[in-house]
């Protein structure tokens, strides 16, 4: 019987030990993970780039992401996330301003 308990105090005590650190490594891993696909859309899109207009999300109501009327012949957008500037009759991307958490219009 006393042998039973500390083959199990033993084994909480190497699971207490070694759980934090393979939790650690999994968060490292999904964050290496975020990253890179984070990386990987901020690439796709830049300055210049011909939208895809199945991408571009078209704002109608830019006062709700803090933004004014947009200059004469651009409209704003939202496309991977991301609030930007287009110029609607070339469909190129003008700017992008910043990274939106989610739609509100």
């Amino acid at each position: 019987m006393l042998r039973n308990r500390q083959s199990l105090i033993l084994a909480a005590a190497l699971i207490g030990l070694l759980a934090p650190a393979t939790l650690a490594q999994g968060v490292g891993q999904a964050a290496k993970a975020n990253a890179q696909a984070t990386f990987g859309q901020s690439a796709m899109l830049r300055v210049g780039d011909r939208l895809d207009s199945a991408r571009l999300h078209q704002v109608t109501r830019p006062g709700l992401y803090g933004m004014s009327e947009a200059p004469s012949g651009s409209r704003y957008g939202i496309v991977d996330g991301k609030l930007i500037r287009y110029d609607p009759e070339s469909a190129q991307v003008l700017s992008i301003i910043r990274q939106v958490d989610r739609i509100v219009d």
